[in-house]
């Protein structure tokens, strides 16, 4: 029977070794972006190629190496429950981390729900199903974890603000073992307001930027029908990764990257001058009348020949 119990010290012994002692690295956290030249990462979302990851995982990430990526956000982590599962598409965190390691992979990033129930209010701190969580984004060689929900009543304020603070109480644990949270927004966000501000004005002006950053999907945001750039220019600071996405001109879907309704060219432009986004993660829902693979390829193309991202 494997014991559940993480004790905190076990954790942060772990992660610093796992780390090499590089705690706190400025570099994750540096929001002085208008005086350095920052570095710029092209990462594919697993997400993009969900059914061949589902079916075929090792020969999927064969074929990506093959295309050029060099960096993956994997999409599926199966949280510790009967037997203790904890898998990234059927493999452990160290055996993933070796598969994509020989094919010269980085994984800088994943999408995890953290979800209300995974803390505990008495004891102030998450529970142990998020410990591991952190141990396995560690193996991975991660810098952030991301959750892509907001687990919190979105129509009560209040309710709202508890769940912001608790947020933050989780970003200061992730910080405390050197990694960084963030948070992937969705169209539901930009829908709920009270009164002029929206729920992700809320969420940004209640977030400690010290401990709870931004990975901004700005497809989601044209299925909300409004503009990435007001959120670009007034919290620059709080963006660190971007989903690139296209939206279809005519339906609320993606596209391939430049034949769609959003303005990539002044998006991207601003953001990559303009905020503290170093990750820019190509991502592609639906594909038309081609197939996943081909997607991610013609976007892998785009990004880097039209828009300039090596």
């Amino acid at each position: 029977m494997h014991n559940s119990t993480v004790s905190r010290r076990r954790f942060m012994q772990q992660g610093a070794t796992l780390l090499g002692g590089a705690l706190f690295a400025p570099s994750f956290f540096d929001l002085d972006f208008e005086s350095k030249k920052r570095e710029s990462h092209t990462c594919l979302q697993l997400y993009s190629v969900r059914d061949a990851m589902k079916a075929d995982p090792k020969g999927t990430l064969e074929q990506l190496a093959k295309m050029g990526f060099k960096e993956l956000e994997p999409a599926s982590y199966i949280y510790p429950g009967v037997y203790f599962t904890r898998k990234i598409y059927n493999y452990s965190s160290k055996e993933f981390r070796k598969i994509t390691d020989d094919l010269g992979f980085k994984i800088p990033s994943s999408h995890v729900v953290f979800s209300m129930k995974h803390w505990d209010a008495a004891k102030n701190d998450m529970e142990d199903v998020w410990k591991f969580v952190m141990e396995d984004a560690l193996n991975l060689g991660q810098k952030y974890i991301i959750s892509p929900w907001f687990d919190a009543d979105h129509k009560n304020l209040d309710a709202v603000k508890k769940g912001l603070e608790v947020y933050n109480k989780v970003g200061e644990i992730v910080h405390k073992a050197g990694l960084r949270f963030g948070f992937h927004n969705h169209h539901q966000e930009f829908i709920q307001k009270f009164g002029d501000d929206y729920l992700y004005d809320i969420m940004l002006d209640n977030l400690d930027l010290k401990y709870v950053c931004q990975q901004f999907d700005i497809g989601n945001l044209a299925v909300a029908k409004v503009d990435p750039m007001r959120w670009l220019k007034k919290y620059p600071k709080h963006f660190e990764l971007m989903h690139v996405k296209d939206k279809d001109k005519n339906k609320d879907e993606s596209t391939w990257l430049g034949e769609g309704s959003i303005n990539l060219t002044e998006v991207l432009a601003y953001a990559r001058k303009k905020t503290n986004i170093t990750h820019w993660v190509l991502e592609q829902e639906s594909y038309g009348d081609k197939t996943a693979l081909e997607s991610v390829k013609i976007n892998l193309d785009v990004f880097q020949n039209k828009f300039k991202f090596k």
